[in-house]
């Protein structure tokens, strides 16, 4: 069939409209979205809060690990208060459920009511990323974070709705697209940090006060410190053995993460296990992917084990990562760290900016192709932990105050309990004994 000059100039007119439609149908459609979401954040404001309603949510809604877990163990014993978890897969609110704890998912019914009656929210990401966020309008946010992070988030990504937002030079644009930013905080917002270094890019980061920003550890980390029964829900074999565990972060999500067979070469790293006489542990950020050959003696894949990382951390001897926050936990332990960055340019140019640079921040050899790695980790356990051992500290104390080098559980509950709730620790003491069915939790 012969188009005529004429015909195409109409095909290209009505592809052109076609084009335009769904462009500003799509544009319109978000303007209303978020419009809505900001009246139903404010109206969430009217509803009066139950002073002594907590609810906590963590991991984006998918699990009941982190800093959020451990503070909802301790308070859920004071028989004043009524906490509540609040989840977005069944698995996580069934888990609770069955340990005897009151949990609902955030879309439910009854998820509504106590997001909406809550006087606080414990949580350990964004209020949207933990909790249905258009009704926490009228809460006390307390952020514990997860991590002492490298990348810039938030405020701070260049790459974010809410820094695009805050450095938009039309004041007008800028009001009406704070009013979306500010959906994502409560009525009162504070963020846990962990020293001074971390407390200074804090406030612009989580778009809080200077003075709401508390540095006050992360209560994950106590478990470092103590022996609890969940150490036992970690396997023997890994607890008893020599294990240098792998534990990198993703790229975009995961969208720009090589095949691990192109990042690690099994057969080589199995062979140096066997002389090692050592595990090699695998564990993928949540948004990575890629298979794990099965045939190799000295090589487990527990990406997909419901292992609390913190845990892993505690009892392996050497750890490898690349830009993922986990060693600077692990740094508490004074044990070897190899930062496997072999595609660090790629990574800051496509990924994330860093707060810091990287080479200050990464106290261990900084290896680029596999066969440095092979070298390093033979250098690691050959110098018996000492390589590094000062830098180790120094970096920790950049990350780490020395007051939260150490437990930090009580004074976060104190202050939780003091200023936040205006509750007497004296009835935290008094309602602390744990019941039967709490006593192997933790």
């Amino acid at each position: 069939m012969h188009l005529s000059l004429y015909d195409l100039n109409i095909i290209q007119t009505v592809l052109l409209f076609i084009i335009l439609y769904v462009l500003v149908k799509k544009r319109l459609w978000l303007i209303l979205r978020r419009t809505i979401n900001v009246c139903i954040h404010g109206l969430s404001k009217l509803v009066p809060k139950s002073k002594k309603l907590i609810v906590f949510g963590g991991e984006n809604g998918m699990g009941f690990k982190g800093n959020p877990k451990y503070l909802f163990l301790e308070l859920v014993k004071i028989p004043s208060l009524h906490c509540v978890w609040i989840a977005k897969h069944p698995s996580v609110v069934k888990e609770l459920r069955d340990l005897g704890f009151e949990a609902y998912l955030h879309r439910s019914l009854k998820g509504y009511y106590y997001q909406l009656r809550a006087k606080l929210a414990i949580h350990s990401h964004a209020l949207n990323d933990d909790f249905k966020n258009q009704l926490m309008g009228g809460v006390i946010s307390y952020n514990t974070w997860h991590g002492v992070g490298l990348k810039k988030v938030w405020g701070e990504n260049k790459k974010t709705f809410t820094y695009k937002v805050i450095h938009d030079p039309n004041p007008i644009r800028r009001f009406f697209g704070m009013l979306v930013v500010k959906t994502n905080l409560g009525k009162r917002n504070y963020v846990v940090s962990t020293s001074k270094r971390v407390s200074s890019y804090y406030p612009n980061t989580f778009v809080v006060k200077k003075e709401n920003v508390l540095e006050l550890g992360q209560v994950r980390n106590d478990i470092f410190f103590k022996e609890t029964d969940e150490d036992q829900l970690i396997p023997e074999w890994y607890r008893k053995n020599k294990v240098i565990l792998y534990m990198p972060t993703h790229r975009n999500k995961g969208k720009l993460d090589k095949d691990i067979n192109e990042v690690l070469d099994f057969k080589k790293i199995n062979q140096l296990c066997h002389d090692l006489g050592c595990k090699f542990v695998i564990k993928m950020h949540l948004y990575s992917s890629g298979y794990v050959p099965k045939e190799f003696e000295h090589i487990v894949d527990i990406s997909k084990e419901p292992y609390d990382p913190q845990f892993l951390l505690k009892y392996a001897d050497m750890l490898i990562t690349d830009y993922s926050s986990c060693y600077t936990d692990y740094l508490m332990l004074d044990r070897p760290v190899i930062f496997y960055c072999y595609d660090l340019s790629e990574y800051l140019s496509t990924s994330n900016e860093m707060y810091y640079n990287y080479y200050e921040v990464t106290p261990g050899p900084k290896v680029k192709t596999h066969d440095e790695l092979i070298e390093s980790i033979k250098e690691g356990f050959a110098h018996h932990h000492e390589t590094y051992k000062k830098e180790r500290q120094r970096v920790l104390n950049i990350f780490y105050s020395i007051d939260n080098q150490r437990p930090v559980l009580e004074k976060q509950l104190k202050f939780i309990l003091n200023d936040l709730l205006k509750l007497e620790v004296d009835e935290y003491k008094e309602g602390s004994q744990e019941s039967p069915k709490h006593q192997n939790i933790v």
